[in-house]
């Protein structure tokens, strides 16, 4: 792009300035020629404007002025607002209990995953960081970092994870006394670090072996803390110990607890039945097999004839009270899913059929064996009838087992021991659907902005100080979206009916920052002179929204030059 001077007309006082500006031509949304400032010449003798004009638009200098030289314009918008808003959420401040070296490595590893996310090591952004923006945010002038800091920080920070965590927690605005939690899984690069194991991979990477990662955040959403545990541990297992951590660490006696159906299971939710959780309630769902032994318990007041797709149905049963809740999306998974296992079953039932009908298997015990091994492995057995004998057996469909279990498809069962009085039967379900609040997270830490992945640290403590790392930039991106939701727009009307300028993602926003705020770098007569450039007034309303605008005072971290 071809830069040069252009004047601007400012009144003050009933006097008319005329203002230089070094910027460059260009096309807005609308199509129309527009001039972009970069750097201001305000002050400068006019001889010397005159001279970087000339220098600008014909490549050199005339010999009568001295050399003038425009460097380039720093984007510093992105980094420069997260650290404010990181400032604000009191992340910064819980740094200062580390050195310099290790404070300053771990503010650019947040920073950087929430305006540059890659899947890059630390190795890539210490070899970036000299003399980018994000250096200018995060060090001081001169300082100069080593690789090993930046490992030895992520040590330094899991150490300190509990009370930077207790802190975070007692500096929230709202005092709401419910917690969201689940888990994730992420695969492993190598296998010498002694948290990976082979498990139930939610990644689908067949080979890799992985670590767990569980998340609890309250009932915005927001992260409040975050574990990493062995890549075979189960779901179930992590909870009781999350709960028993909250309270000690958090100081939390009374609190409802929300898990799904594969975290707060039958064994789970009784184990918070003695006295010492007699103030911890929760909310969660039956999972599938439970849900089937209560509808095929005739004492259980769960029953086929009782679900309604139009509207919630509530029972109590033993104290517990039960949510029968309808989801159109569920049903036709629901049916898929059961038309799959039983071809599945019925494969394997007539593996069984041609092994007795050849002779193969003839006592009835050896069929009994095979039968029951293949029958229920899916949970199928109640759609299957079947007879066995001496070298015979014979199977069929239940077909009117089936059409009974087709009319719940979609239907889910809430359970919680929230009384009434407190939880209504409609919040109940919202309350449950508040989960997909920690599911974004996992999807935001794991795939979309902060690229948690690929792990490839050996030291246990290196990982964990990694996760933690990347929860606190998710705490930052949590309130970033909070701050500028109202210039975000997810409408999903065509292209043509969106502006150019439209923000459909806080990715946008961090591009637009960088854009509209940056540090133009000129150099004349050998000396170097930096400048914010002017802020155009989208830019204010975004920069205002993050408490980030930029005053003397604060600017006094970016270093300007001259």
């Amino acid at each position: 792009m071809k830069r040069r001077v252009k004047y601007y007309k400012r009144e003050k006082n009933g006097t008319v300035y005329r203002q230089p500006w070094i910027g460059y031509s260009y096309r807005n949304g609308n199509g129309t020629p527009d001039f972009k400032r970069e750097f201001s010449l305000a002050g400068w003798g006019e001889q010397q404007v005159e001279a970087i004009d000339h220098a600008l638009r014909h490549g050199s200098a005339p010999e009568s002025a001295c050399r003038v030289e425009f460097l380039d314009a720093v984007s510093i918008g992105a980094p420069w607002t997260a650290y404010r808003i990181a400032e604000d959420l009191g992340i910064v401040g819980h740094l200062d209990c580390f050195e310099e070296k290790h404070r300053l490595a771990l503010l650019a590893m947040i920073l950087d995953r929430v305006v540059q996310p890659l899947p890059h090591s630390k190795l890539a952004l210490w070899e970036a960081l000299p003399g980018s923006a994000l250096e200018r945010v995060v060090a001081p002038e001169g300082f100069v970092s080593k690789l090993h800091d930046f490992y030895g920080a992520l040590e330094q920070v899991y150490e300190k994870q509990d009370d930077i965590q207790k802190s975070l927690f007692t500096g929230r605005e709202t005092s709401d006394r419910m917690f969201l939690y689940d888990i994730t899984s992420s695969y492993f690069e190598g296998c010498e670090c002694s948290l990976a194991e082979f498990g139930y991979n939610r990644d689908g990477k067949k080979g890799k072996m992985q670590i767990v990662i569980g998340l609890l955040t309250d009932a915005d959403g927001r992260p409040l803390a975050i574990e990493v545990f062995e890549g075979n541990t189960s779901d179930q297992t992590t909870v009781m110990g999350r709960i028993d951590s909250m309270r000690k660490q958090f100081g939390i006696e009374e609190m409802i607890f929300i898990g799904d159906r594969g975290m707060l299971t039958r064994a789970r939710r009784s184990d918070l039945q003695a006295e010492e959780y007699g103030k911890v309630k929760y909310i969660s769902a039956l999972t599938r097999k439970e849900f089937f032994q209560f509808l095929e318990d005739q004492s259980h007041p769960i029953q086929l004839g009782i679900f309604d797709r139009q509207k919630l149905i509530e029972l109590e049963h033993d104290g517990v009270r039960y949510v029968l809740s309808f989801n159109p999306e569920k049903e036709s998974e629901d049916r898929a899913t059961r038309l799959k296992l039983i071809a599945k079953t019925r494969d394997r039932l007539e593996m069984v059929q041609r092994n007795v009908n050849s002779g193969r298997w003839k006592r009835p015990e050896v069929i009994a064996k095979r039968i029951h091994r293949w029958v229920n492995n899916w949970r199928m057995e109640r759609f299957f009838d079947y007879t066995y004998s001496e070298g015979r057996f014979s199977f069929e469909l239940n077909h009117e087992r089936i059409e009974q279990y087709e009319a719940i498809d979609g239907f889910y069962v809430l359970t919680t021991d929230v009384v009434k009085d407190e939880l209504p039967t409609d919040e109940v379900r919202s309350r449950y659907k508040s989960l997909s609040q920690v599911e974004q997270a996992f999807r935001t830490m794991k795939t979309t902005d902060l690229f948690v992945r690929p792990i490839r640290h050996w030291n246990p403590d290196r990982v964990k100080g990694h996760v933690f790392v990347c929860m606190l930039s998710y705490l930052i991106v949590w309130k970033a979206r909070e701050l500028f939701a109202e210039f975000i727009t997810r409408d999903q009307a065509s292209d043509d009916d969106q502006p150019e300028d439209a923000c459909h993602s806080l990715r946008i926003i961090w591009e637009r920052l960088n854009m509209w705020m940056q540090i133009g770098r000129l150099r004349v007569a050998g000396r170097t002179q930096e400048q914010l450039n002017t802020l155009p007034p989208e830019a204010k309303l975004v920069l205002g929204a993050a408490n980030a605008m930029p005053t003397a005072r604060n600017i006094a971290r970016l270093k300007l030059v001259g």
